[in-house]
C-alpha cells in the first residue's frame, strides 16, 4: 500500500496559517520536528503523521476542533504547487477535476480519491481515513469549494447537494452549523463515506481567467514532476484507482500517464507484468483499505466496479486467501 504523505508546500502553508491564528512559528516547527529549511525543499515530503500532529496541536492550542475546515477555507494556490496554478488557468471545472484526479499525488497521498458520475450528479469520494484524522478531509473539501468560488465565473451557483463525513458529529449544534455555513448544504456525519456530491451541470462552469498557452506549459511541468516522483507502474495504478468504478483500457491509461501505448506495454513486459495485472493489484489494494476502514461489502463492490457483491468476495479470497471477514478477524487477533 502506498505510504501516506503531504508535500512541503502543504505544511508550509499550514504553518503560515497557524501564525495568522496567533501560534508561534517556532512552536509549529517543533511539532513537525523539522527546521525552516525543510519546508522550502522541493524534494521534501512529510508523512501524514506530521500533518496530523500539527493539526491536533493547533486544535488543542486554539480550542478549535474544526481547524482543518478553516485552513481549507483560507486557500492559497501555493499549497497545491504546480497543480494549483494549472487549475487556475483551466477553461472550466471539468478540466480542473481531471487535473486534480491526474496530479493530486504531487500534493499529497492520503487516501483513495475516486469520482462517481451519474446522470445528474458527480460525487467526489475521498475514501477512508481514521476517525481521529478528519482534519485532512475537512481541509480538502473546504479548499476545493474555496477554489471554485474564487475562480469560477458564476460562483454563486457553486453549492454542493450534500457532504457526507465518516467522522462523528461535532459536540454541539453551533459547531455543526459552522460546517453547514461553509458548505451551504446539508452535512451528514457518521456516514459510510467521505464524499461531496455536486450537480453534474456545474462541471461546465467556465473559470474567470483561462489561459491555453500557460495551461500547456504548466501541464508539461506537472507531468515532469509526476514522472520524476513515481515509476510507471505506480502512475498507472494511481490512474486506475482514481477512475474507478470506470475501468480504463490500456490506451486511456497510457494517455493519462503521457506515454505511448506501446511504450507502456513494453515497460510492463520488461517488469514481467501486464496492464490487467496492474488493474487487479490496484483493486486489491483499494479493497483491503476500504474493508479495514469499515466500508460495507456492497459499497466496496460498487466503488471497485464489480457487477455484484459475490464477485468481490471471490476476488478478495483470490487476492488474500481468505474471505474479508476471516481476513480481518485473523489480522485483529495478531495485534
Amino acid at each position: 500500500m502506498s505510504p501516506s504523505f503531504v508535500s512541503h508546500q502543504v505544511l508550509r502553508s499550514l504553518v503560515l496559517f497557524l501564525q495568522t491564528k496567533g501560534l508561534k512559528r517556532a512552536d509549529a516547527l517543533h511539532q513537525l520536528r523539522c527546521d525552516e529549511q525543510a519546508l522550502h525543499q522541493p524534494s521534501e515530503s512529510f508523512h501524514l503523521g506530521h500533518y496530523h500532529r500539527l493539526m491536533l496541536w493547533a486544535h488543542q492550542q486554539l480550542n478549535c476542533a474544526h481547524i482543518g475546515l478553516y485552513f481549507g477555507v483560507q486557500l492559497d494556490l501555493e499549497r497545491w504547487g504546480v497543480l494549483g496554478h494549472l487549475a487556475a488557468v483551466s477553461p472550466d471545472l471539468h478540466r480542473v477535476i481531471d487535473y486534480g484526479r491526474r496530479f493530486h499525488p504531487l500534493v499529497r497521498h492520503t487516501q483513495s480519491l475516486t469520482f462517481h458520475q451519474r446522470a445528474q450528479t458527480l460525487t467526489l469520494d475521498l475514501g477512508p481515513t481514521q476517525s481521529h484524522c478528519y482534519y485532512v478531509i475537512d481541509e480538502l473539501f473546504a479548499s476545493w469549494l474555496s477554489f471554485a468560488r474564487m475562480y469560477v465565473l458564476q460562483a454563486e451557483q457553486l453549492t454542493p447537494i450534500a457532504v457526507h463525513l465518516m467522522r462523528s458529529p461535532p459536540n454541539n449544534t453551533k459547531e455543526q452549523r459552522i460546517y453547514e455555513n461553509v458548505f451551504k448544504c446539508p452535512v451528514y456525519f457518521n456516514s459510510s463515506t467521505n464524499s461531496m456530491t455536486i450537480a453534474r451541470g456545474l462541471l461546465s462552469q467556465p473559470l474567470k481567467q483561462p489561459d491555453t498557452t500557460l495551461e500547456q506549459l504548466l501541464l508539461h511541468q506537472a507531468q515532469q514532476q509526476l514522472d520524476a516522483r513515481f515509476d510507471i507502474r505506480e502512475k498507472v495504478k494511481q490512474q486506475l484507482v482514481a477512475h474507478l468504478p470506470q475501468r480504463l483500457n490500456v490506451e486511456q491509461a497510457a494517455q493519462l500517464c503521457a506515454v505511448p501505448t506501446r511504450t507502456l506495454q513494453r515497460h510492463l513486459a520488461q517488469q514481467q507484468t501486464s496492464f490487467s495485472q496492474l488493474l487487479d493489484e490496484a483493486r486489491a489494494r483499494l479493497a483491503l483499505q476500504l474493508f479495514e476502514s469499515g466500508y460495507k461489502a456492497i459499497d466496496i463492490a460498487t466503488k471497485l466496479g464489480f457487477s455484484e457483491q459475490s464477485a468481490l468476495q471471490r476476488a478478495f479470497k483470490r487476492w488474500y486467501g481468505k474471505s474479508p471477514k476471516r481476513y480481518l478477524i485473523t489480522k485483529n487477533n495478531l495485534k
